[in-house]
């Protein structure tokens, strides 16, 4: 039994435009993704906002922790966060809320969560986008 023509026309179609829709996402994706690490290259050296909570990043190491509630990666980089701010006496960590301080999330220029802003002496050291390990933020911090 042969599969009529009109329908193998309809079905070459449909798999076209599925393939575009899905090399369209790949490219968003992958843009999102470069566009993420060129600001964050930018943000290295600045200072950080002159706001309440960042006085005590003013002198020595400090961790800015920028999260969402109802964020899947952020839920398991806090476990991490915690134990650290526990553990080293030295570093100094700040959690802003995306959700509930949105001005201040813009002041920093973060545009995903999780994200960590590693800080030394007030200025931006390093900017850490997405869902990092324990091991791996201990390293920077040091």
């Amino acid at each position: 039994m042969a599969i009529p023509e009109p329908l193998l026309k309809v079905a070459a179609i449909f798999f076209d435009v599925v393939f575009v829709l899905f090399v369209a996402y790949v490219v968003f994706i992958f843009g999102v993704r470069i566009y993420w690490s060129f600001k964050s290259k930018r943000m290295k050296g600045q200072e950080i906002p002159d706001l309440p909570e960042f006085h005590r990043l003013k002198r020595g190491k400090g961790v800015i922790y920028v999260h969402s509630p109802n964020c899947k990666p952020c839920k398991f980089v806090d476990p991490v966060v915690k134990k650290l701010s526990k553990e080293l006496k030295g570093v100094h960590f700040v959690k802003v809320n995306a959700m509930e301080n949105p001005e201040v999330v813009r002041k920093l220029g973060v545009l995903a969560t999780p994200s960590l802003i590693i800080t030394e002496g007030g200025k931006v050291k390093e900017v850490l986008i997405g869902p990092i390990n324990e091991g791996t933020l201990r390293e920077k911090l040091k």
